[in-house]
């Protein structure tokens, strides 16, 4: 198995305790109203949210994929961490086993927050992930990080 990995990084004048909640513990919930074609649905299979927890996604129009199977790997709402992993679904292309995703929002001493991800693509034998499509994925992370942002700036 092949493994590529991804980071980046973003600020926000958003808390990180808000921004935690919002983007890691609210984004089925929010995510439609907010970025319409980014989710179309999403559907609890297996658990209660909590690590574990199996979600089957329908993608929006926006998005060239249609369905992705993601598992809760780890929640700490303490140090506003967040993990999962997609297991299944066409935005694997064929060649990647998962995608394993993680979030962290740092505390900021103005307020905000410091918010990083990091992708880890798990491919299948020697397969590699085109740059364009690590790309796309971290563009996808920021586009729903500012809407979320935005939203909770909003309101």
């Amino acid at each position: 198995m092949g493994v590529q990995k991804s980071e980046v990084e973003a600020t926000s004048s958003v808390s990180a305790e808000k921004l935690f909640k919002g983007l890691c513990l609210d984004i089925d919930t929010l995510l439609p109203q907010v970025l319409p074609g980014a989710i179309k649905s999403s559907e609890t299979l297996e658990g209660d949210g909590g690590v574990g927890t199996v979600k089957l996604v329908h993608l929006g129009d926006a998005s060239p994929f249609k369905t992705m199977k993601q598992k809760v790997d780890a929640i700490d709402k303490e140090s506003f961490t967040y993990s999962y992993s997609i297991i299944d679904g066409d935005i694997l292309l064929g060649f990647v086993e998962s995608i394993n995703n993680h979030f962290t929002a740092v505390p900021n001493a103005d307020g905000g927050c410091t918010v990083k991800s990091t992708i880890i693509f798990n491919t299948k034998g020697d397969a590699v992930v085109p740059e364009e499509n690590i790309k796309f994925a971290n563009d996808q992370n920021h586009t729903i990080f500012k809407a979320v942002e935005a939203y909770l700036i909003a309101n």
